[in-house]
């Protein structure tokens, strides 16, 4: 997949995301205050650096972050998002639990919540754009496994 370019040639930040299943629920992470988005709510995952592969930066990104080996599944959506000084391509895919043990080592917090669940959560804005496709399936793919994990 082609870095997107914005007016004035300059790139938007590539990012990937993980949609993780489990029981009808999907995993969401409090992004730490400090950060840009301070305290809004994501599907975790994180920017990807030079030299990988979309699926490669993902399961990086989640065994740093959340401590978790995953398998990265089918993409589910890209997300385009542009406002003045950010521009973000979001891409999503579903994926899988295989092991580790839950640590937040960059989110203040996490949860599972269902697709109603989140629309009360303050998603940051690339993540929002994923909602609406969401709460559209039928039923969320798959689970991670057979008890819940947080």
């Amino acid at each position: 997949m082609e870095d997107t370019m914005v007016s004035g040639g300059s790139q938007c930040l590539r990012v990937t995301a993980a949609l993780i299943p489990e029981h009808g629920r999907l995993f969401v992470a409090q992004r730490a205050s400090h950060k840009k988005f301070g305290l809004m709510w994501e599907f975790p995952g994180g920017k990807v650096e030079a030299g990988e592969t979309l699926e490669e930066s993902l399961a990086r990104e989640i065994a740093e972050e959340l401590c978790w080996e995953i398998r990265v599944g089918d993409f589910f959506r890209l997300i385009h998002h542009e406002s003045p000084g950010l521009c973000i391509d979001l891409y999503a895919f579903w994926c899988t639990i295989l092991g580790g043990s839950l640590c937040l080592r960059e989110h203040a917090a996490c949860c599972w919540a269902s697709p109603e669940e989140l629309r009360t959560f303050c998603l940051t804005p690339p993540d929002l754009g994923l909602l609406p496709f969401i709460e559209n399936l039928e039923e969320l793919p798959g689970n991670a496994g057979d008890s819940e994990r947080v």
